[in-house]
């Protein structure tokens, strides 16, 4: 844990309550993926390069990571992407990383060899519901096993089915942005982009991967340790002024408008029936992971 925490650019005075939490839920799914020493791994949606830092440190000096991701340098608060990558080109992990500004369709043309050759493995690391639409998850899995011919993928979400009653405030915080990504114009994602954009369910993923001649070999369910407050912070989000911001700015019809306020007014309704009963923060969603091969 130590050597992937200095090389990664955070506020100290988080490191208890974010970042371990962060980092340990992510080495437990990499770990039940099955993540060995030396494997050359696409990781797709890379943000400011946590999962690499964790996949790094699993595949070993033998192993390499290349993460590419489309946000601007400028992206990601306290730390822009750029920061962070920079931090994390000059740490102890650093070598066994390559950071690049790319989508997939682009990146695949520019290697000028089959993906196949020189990765043997893709993982989409909690970057799934970032994706802008459904059309946009069904055409990289595409990608994936056309173009890349890439021969197994590792991808973990966060699942909508409910094992604890606590995670419900979560999921409608999830679903509410979800409801706003499908109404709002089509268009480049910008600095301020939210977490849950398309936010496809398990179902739907399994469609897209399917669909393109992927099976799952094996998955599975993690419900997050209380300390994992990701669920907490989106929550805080959507009933902030920033998202109903958006929601104003939007334009949306009269019905769509009044269509994501209900559900934000029902997500508020929600938690403060959880914080009538004394709990402080919100339970997260459990995460859904699964390792994928290409063919039957």
């Amino acid at each position: 844990m130590e050597t992937i925490l200095s090389s990664c650019l955070y506020d100290p005075n988080l490191k208890t309550k974010f970042y371990i939490p962060r980092f340990t839920h992510r080495l437990l799914i990499a770990h039940a993926w099955g993540i060995t020493p030396g494997q050359r791994i696409l990781d797709i949606g890379c943000g400011q390069g946590e999962s690499c830092l964790v996949l790094a440190h699993l595949v070993g000096r033998t192993g390499h990571i290349t993460g590419i991701d489309i946000a601007q340098p400028e992206y990601g608060s306290p730390y822009t992407v750029k920061e962070s990558h920079d931090y994390v080109r000059k740490s102890e992990l650093g070598s066994r990383i390559t950071f690049l500004r790319s989508d997939t369709p682009s990146f695949l043309r520019d290697l000028h060899r089959p993906a196949r050759e020189v990765f043997d493995s893709v993982a989409l690391f909690h970057s799934l519901w970032y994706f802008p639409n459904s059309q946009s998850v069904y055409d990289l899995f595409r990608t994936l096993a056309v173009d890349a011919q890439a021969p197994r993928v590792y991808l973990c979400e966060y699942s909508y089915e409910i094992s604890l009653e606590e995670q419900n405030v979560h999921a409608l915080a999830a679903q509410t942005q979800r409801l706003f990504y499908r109404y709002r114009r089509p268009r480049a994602p910008g600095d301020l982009e939210q977490n849950v954009r398309a936010g496809l369910d398990q179902a739907s993923i399994l469609e897209a991967a399917r669909g393109a001649g992927y099976r799952v070999v094996r998955d599975g369910k993690v419900t997050p340790d209380p300390s994992f407050l990701e669920g907490h912070f989106e929550v805080q989000y959507v009933e902030g002024e920033k998202f109903m911001r958006r929601v104003k700015e939007e334009a949306l019809t009269e019905a769509q408008e009044s269509e994501i306020l209900a559900s934000l007014a029902r997500l508020r309704e929600v938690h403060e029936e959880w914080k009538r009963a004394g709990h402080e923060t919100v339970r997260n969603l459990d995460i859904w992971w699964a390792v994928l091969e290409l063919g039957a």
